[in-house]
């Protein structure tokens, strides 16, 4: 909604309250037609789910977030965002640049990614899959101006109108011009380097067209200062509507340009009490404040790699990088019959990187001793910085890999197309629709995990060397190996390609007092590429240093394999009043393990799945929900209130491509487990004259149990609770304040350590000196918390202090802006 028409309704109650004072009857009636005016409840759900309803009048559970309330939220990253809508559990402190476990409902993230949430633009998903091994969801779409909202839809549905999204379908829905109107927005980070241009415009271009551009502009070295330009984005995304002679059908041409840079936080140690697995007492470890600092580096922001062709290559440390270029095309037709035709497409030429220094906090005594490139480790040096050549005897040191992920294409083609048809009996409509997706994404991808040595700090930390006790330099530059960090199973080189198909047909009964709805999904994905394992080791010369190398041109495998699975769903919805309805909804959910079936013993050397393979093809999500959604008018404003109560399981058999998870450390090894989880959603909001409200929270109880075992223990990474609260008050016409608050329960790590509950809170202030005109201070973290928020790991415990390792929020950060509306 426009910023004007937030005003000429708050205008319209105070003038409602006042009048009230002689005319009550007049006063109410104008309070409630400007409450359903404003109220969220009236949002039309345009996300996985039958379109046409409003939220009140909708069987799911559906929650939408505008541009207005994200930006009063000021969220640290990508993800952050997500923790407004309920039911998304995310801890959001892993950076702009993205590469966060998304969870939903309880249902943990085995691995990494997001294995049963979609992120979407405009009703297609970005990418096919929300675990793509160093292609995370959240890589490729960004927050901004061009944004309209963002819609959140759990369950149900969600696995029956998109595919690979048993979990939730996350939909950012782009502003059409309907209205005519835009802004140029410039922030500036205070205290740190960042600068940020968002600009958007929008309007008809005639009787029977609108249009709409938006888009933004980021530089600078961030709020956590890398000592270098670690943010170098731009993004670029417009469209255009046509309405034909109907003027309800229309089409609409879309496109997006971006080219994108940011940092991905990899954590910082951190000192805490350690007792019965309880970690309590968290604060900054010295010389290295995860608030502020990170493991971004001037000697560290480029690096030797060895290219899949077995050449010596120098890379930046670059974080998180894109580049896309998609164009999209929508058509919505009536028919004169009542057939309604819709059809999206989207063509996405696409590509990118993960180069990150990747933190490992571990006694420098455990390396001293310890055996390296056949020789034993007798000394440790600065390789670089001001202190380059001195001994280093800090008590820890970092021994985490550099790692460079290759993303030479994740492109692209989707299409969906759907056919509805609304039949009246008696003023009851039943609504028949018929749908067909396809989407084709290749995965190419490179990757190169040196073993490195730096030291531990967050000021700028340097390249360590190591000696042998007859002086023998064993490193070169801190590198102790090329792309061997974990094994041969990840010095990896592929080109593989999904095919996805899947009709699906929903059925739909609408009476004036209740909705009842069936949907069934039919999955079908096929498999082709190709994927080679590291081969034999061998050396390279780093200026007379041998370093064992390794590339991708061992044991390779050959995909030819096709999986097929059906998804459905059954709900309903009683309208008690037009202000109360209560829903229920079951569901079966699938969703296709993709490119975590490769180099994992999956495969057959015909390119079948064999039998292991077969059965983790696919993860099921059974979930059952009721809910009800209430609204209703206090003190001259209004309030809606949303409770799901939910209860979900799944297994899952997955491939871990890291030592993080593994049992004993080992790199590589495949994840067997349940899971199931029991909770509610709630979503609230209020808003009073000048004053306006809205939060939610997630309560959930996760189980998990472990393959070969029969005992259910509580899920890691899964707070009980996670909640955010967002508020705004108009001081005067020309002054507005607002706070918000996010937070969480206690979670443990997957040795079952706890970590304490946190929160955090946020604020702005706005002066507007005229409608056009605005200036604003906003703030993230103002009380400075040392926001661990969730599991991290155990460094080194002792009676003294406890060393433990984590990805905390960002510390105190204060921005100004100024925008100009036109």
């Amino acid at each position: 909604m426009s910023h004007s028409n937030l005003n000429k309704s708050k205008i319209s109650l105070a003038i409602a309250a006042t009048l009230g004072l002689s005319m009550p009857a007049i006063a109410q009636d104008q309070a409630e037609e400007n409450n359903k005016k404003n109220d969220s409840f009236e949002t039309i759900v345009v996300t996985g789910s039958p379109g046409g309803r409003t939220q009140i009048e909708s069987a799911v559970a559906v929650t939408s977030v505008d541009a207005e309330m994200i930006k009063d939220f000021q969220p640290s990253s990508e993800a952050e965002v997500f923790r407004m809508i309920p039911g998304i559990q995310v801890a959001g402190t892993s950076g702009p640049g993205g590469n966060s476990n998304i969870a939903v409902r309880g249902l943990p993230v085995a691995t990494g990614g997001s294995p049963f949430v979609q992120i979407q633009e405009d009703g297609l998903p970005t990418v096919l899959f929300g675990d793509i091994q160093f292609g995370n969801n959240d890589y490729w779409t960004r927050f901004d101006a061009s944004v309209d909202r963002v819609e959140g839809v759990r369950g149900g549905t969600a696995g029956t109108f998109t595919s690979q999204a048993p979990g939730a379908i996350i939909n950012y829905i782009s502003n059409y011009g309907e209205i005519e109107g835009g802004f140029v927005k410039l922030t500036t980070g205070l205290g740190y380097d960042e600068n940020r241009v968002d600009f958007r415009y929008g309007g008809p271009a005639g009787n029977t067209v609108n249009f709409h551009l938006g888009g933004y502009m980021k530089s600078g070295k961030g709020p956590l200062d890398a000592g270098y330009n670690v943010s170098e984005s731009f993004q670029l995304k417009g469209n255009l509507t046509k309405f034909l002679a109907d003027d309800v059908s229309y089409i609409r041409f879309l496109f997006k340009v971006a080219d994108t840079q940011e940092p991905n936080y990899t954590g910082a140690p951190a000192l805490a009490s350690y007792s019965g697995n309880k970690i309590d007492n968290v604060k900054p470890f010295p010389g290295f404040d995860g608030r502020s600092q990170s493991n971004y580096s001037i000697h560290n922001q480029e690096f030797l790699i060895v290219s899949r062709q077995g050449d010596l290559e120098r890379v930046k440390m670059s974080g998180i990088t894109t580049q896309a270029l998609s164009l999209g095309n929508e058509l919505h037709f009536e028919f004169a019959d009542g057939i309604v035709l819709d059809n999206k497409l989207r063509w996405t030429d696409m590509s990118g990187g993960f180069t990150a220094p990747f933190l490992n906090a571990t006694p420098t005594s455990g390396v001293i001793g310890s055996e390296v490139n056949g020789a034993t480790v007798a000394e440790i040096r600065y390789a670089n910085g001001p202190q380059a050549g001195d001994v280093y005897n800090k008590e820890f040191l970092n021994n985490n890999t550099n790692v460079r992920t290759n993303i030479r294409d994740i492109g692209s083609f989707v299409n969906d197309l759907t056919l509805s048809k609304e039949f009246d009996f008696a003023g009851d409509i039943f609504t028949v629709r018929a749908g067909y997706f396809f989407m084709n994404q290749d995965i190419a991808m490179d990757w190169h995990t040196n073993r490195t040595f730096s030291e531990l700090s967050g000021d700028d930390p340097a390249m360590l060397d190591l000696f042998d006790d007859a002086g023998n330099q064993l490193t070169a530059n801190g590198i102790a190996g090329f792309n061997d960090n974990w094994g041969s199973c990840c010095a990896r080189d592929y080109d593989l390609s999904y095919t996805n198909t899947a009709p699906y047909v929903s059925l739909d009964y609408d009476t004036e007092l209740m909705t009842l709805d069936a949907s069934i999904r039919r999955e079908t994905v096929d498999a082709s590429g190709w994927t080679y394992a590291g081969g034999a080791s061998f050396m390279t010369d780093i200026d007379g240093i041998s370093i064992p190398t390794m590339i991708g041109n061992g044991s390779s495998e050959k995909l030819n394999y096709s999986v097929s699975y059906d998804s459905w769903t059954v709900g309903g919805l009683y309208k008690l009043n037009e202000n109360n309805s209560l829903f229920a909804r079951t569901s079966r959910g699938g969703r296709f393990n993709g490119d975590r079936q490769t180099v994992s013993g999956k495969i057959e050397a015909d390119g079948s799945l064999n039998q292991v393979g077969q059965t983790a093809a696919v993860d099921f999500v059974n979930q059952s929900e009721i809910g009800i959604k209430h609204r209703g008018d206090v003190l001259g404003g209004y309030y809606t209130f949303e409770l799901t109560l939910l209860q979900g399981d799944f297994k899952q058999s997955t491939f871990e491509l890291s030592a993080t998870r593994c049992p004993g450390g080992a790199g590589g090894c495949v994840i067997d487990a349940k899971y199931e989880s029991t909770g509610a959603e709630v979503l609230g909001s209020l808003r009073v004259g000048d004053f306006s409200l809205v939060g939610n929270a997630t309560f959930t109880d996760a189980q998990k149990q472990a393959a070969g075992s029969t005992d259910w223990v509580r899920a890691d990474g899964i707070p009980d609770l996670i909640y955010t609260v967002s508020s705004s008050y108009d001081v005067t016409e020309q002054v507005r304040v607002g706070l918000n608050v996010t937070g969480q329960s206690d979670s443990i790590d997957g040795a079952g350590n706890e970590y304490p509950a946190s929160m955090t809170f946020g604020g702005h202030i706005a002066y507007s000196p005229t409608e056009n005109l605005e200036f604003t201070i906003q703030g993230y973290n103002l009380t400075d918390e040392f926001d661990l928020r969730g599991n991290g790991g155990l460094v080194q415990s002792s009676s003294s202090q406890t060393v433990i390792s984590g990805a905390p929020a960002i510390g105190r950060t204060m921005k100004a802006s100024v925008s100009v509306k036109f």
